[in-house]
């Protein structure tokens, strides 16, 4: 099993995520390129904070296609194209299963390839499948 803390010899988050993963020797590991507010059926999603739930959705589907689960998160890269979503990410978040604690990096972004989408999630994933 991967371990996700944070070392005593550096600070203690500001926010809800862990300094490090350390993927297990022999570990299957799967990049998970940028995730969007889009669902199965190609539809994009038009709040903001749907796109963000549909995003984390996505990724957890992708996952489960490779028998995989949130578990197994050892990175994640959140983008949004405006500071003013943040609101809209901590409303998404408590709609969604338990993503907290993740190594987690948010960046604000000045836009996306499609200017509609607000949201990108890019991930890593390891196990010892």
């Amino acid at each position: 099993m991967n371990k996700i803390w944070n070392p005593n010899s550096v600070h203690t988050p500001k926010a809800d995520y862990k300094h490090c993963a350390l993927i297990e020797k022999g570990s299957q590991i799967l990049n998970i390129a940028g995730q969007l507010g889009i669902n199965p059926s190609g539809e994009l999603l038009t709040s903001v904070e749907d796109q963000i739930v549909q995003a984390w959705e996505n990724v957890q589907a992708v996952l489960v296609a490779n028998d995989m689960s949130l578990k197994d998160l050892v990175s994640v890269r959140l983008y949004l194209t405006d500071r003013e979503h943040l609101s809209d990410y901590s409303k998404a978040k408590q709609r969604l299963f338990d993503i907290s604690g993740l190594p987690t990096t948010l960046i604000f972004v000045t836009g996306l390839f499609n200017p509609l989408w607000k949201v990108e999630i890019e991930a890593q994933a390891a196990n010892l499948n």
